[in-house]
């Protein structure tokens, strides 16, 4: 029998917003294939099909994710911790190489990204840590030590794969959750001194060429118009030509002519402004805005320390994955190869944000068991 208090409790809107963002996202990749491989012959590409069979398994994901009590996770937030680091590991030794990096394990035909999904085990753990009994609110300096413990590994293995967008991820997401439950205001100011005084052997010693350039890139995308700045260039040109209602759908020149790189990937944002224009990005954005405040209420409505940093992990990685992109797209930021949640095409980002989704949902259900 099922507690029909759970369904009572289940969060609609939040459900509602992400089927909106996932039809966004399936209708966007769509039209941002279609010239690639459409042909009369099929009615879709191969990415798109892809896409749909990883949207039915990442809903049943969500659904799976929902059912289990999630402080099950809290005790065994050691072992999902190690089995993350071995696959992390594992990518550096078998992994399949594509466009200079080593991220993807292949078994068959299915090919996933394991640092994905570390995005999740990472919050686990650190969720777990700071639900532990010997972390009070304000950790003392040693505590914050365990801390940086748990985050060095994945960063490290992630460094090198490499992938710095999602190592980037990692440590935002983490030091958010750490925030929120609560740090000293000195150990934030020696906490921003060491990272100041690490930035000049990081960027010439950390640091690849190319990672370098894309610094300088966001700095003044001009220097270099026609190689390292075109990304962004053709994507505030894509952005631009929009205008108020956009191109209309399948009309997008940037995308249809191919002047837009990575369009189903990193860049599906402008190809979505670009057909639909300001009022649709508008649209989406706020689609965006909504997900976020229901991710966050729902950290606020736990009842106990675990779920609480649990859910407010999950919302800071998709709300920085939404920041980080769509700052990247429009020029603000570096490229670093961080997908729109919903929105870019990747099997294993969409599996990983709607098990996200389902553990939101699970915390969200759950908190009439629990005494405040």
């Amino acid at each position: 029998m099922i507690d029909r208090r759970l369904i009572i409790h289940f969060h609609w809107p939040l459900l509602a917003t992400v089927l909106l963002l996932i039809t966004c996202g399936l209708i966007n990749l769509y039209s941002s294939t279609y010239v690639i491989y459409g042909s009369s012959t099929s009615w879709c590409s191969p990415f798109f099909a892809r896409q749909l069979v990883w949207t039915v398994i990442g809903l049943l994901g969500m659904i799976g994710a929902t059912l289990f009590d999630y402080r099950r996770l809290q005790t065994a937030a050691p072992v999902i911790y190690m089995i993350g680091i071995f696959l992390l590991f594992l990518v550096l030794v078998i992994g399949e190489e594509s466009h200079g990096a080593v991220r993807w394990l292949k078994f068959g035909p299915i090919q996933i990204q394991p640092s994905e999904f570390e995005k999740v085990i990472l919050v686990i753990a650190i969720a777990a840590w700071g639900a532990s009994d010997r972390i009070k609110t304000y950790p003392s300096i040693g505590q914050i030590g365990i801390f940086l413990l748990i985050n060095l590994p994945p960063f490290i293995l992630i460094f090198l794969e490499p992938d710095l967008g999602t190592a980037l991820i990692l440590i935002i997401t983490s030091c958010t959750t750490l925030f929120c439950l609560g740090i000293q205001r000195r150990i934030i100011v020696a906490f921003t001194i060491l990272g100041l005084m690490a930035g000049y052997p990081l960027w010439h010693y950390g640091l690849k060429e190319y990672q370098k350039d894309r610094i300088r890139t966001a700095i003044d995308p001009d220097r270099d118009p026609k190689k390292r700045g075109y990304h962004i260039r053709q994507a505030k040109i894509a952005i631009g030509s929009g205008m108020v209602w956009g191109k209309g759908y399948l009309q997008g020149t940037q995308s249809k002519l191919r002047f837009l790189p990575e369009r189903h990937t990193d860049f599906a944002f402008a190809v979505w402004a670009e057909e639909w224009g300001f009022v649709g990005a508008v649209a989406v954005l706020c689609l965006f805005c909504l997900l976020v405040y229901f991710c966050f209420q729902s950290a606020f409505t736990a009842k106990d320390r675990f779920g609480s940093l649990l859910v407010i992990g999950l919302s800071a990685n998709i709300t920085w994955e939404i920041v980080i992109n769509t700052g990247m797209v429009l020029g603000f930021l570096p490229v670093v190869g961080v997908p729109l949640p919903f929105i870019s095409y990747g099997g294993s980002a969409l599996l990983r944000c709607l098990v996200s989704i389902g553990l939101i949902q699970n915390v969200c259900m759950r908190r009439f068991g629990f005494k405040k």
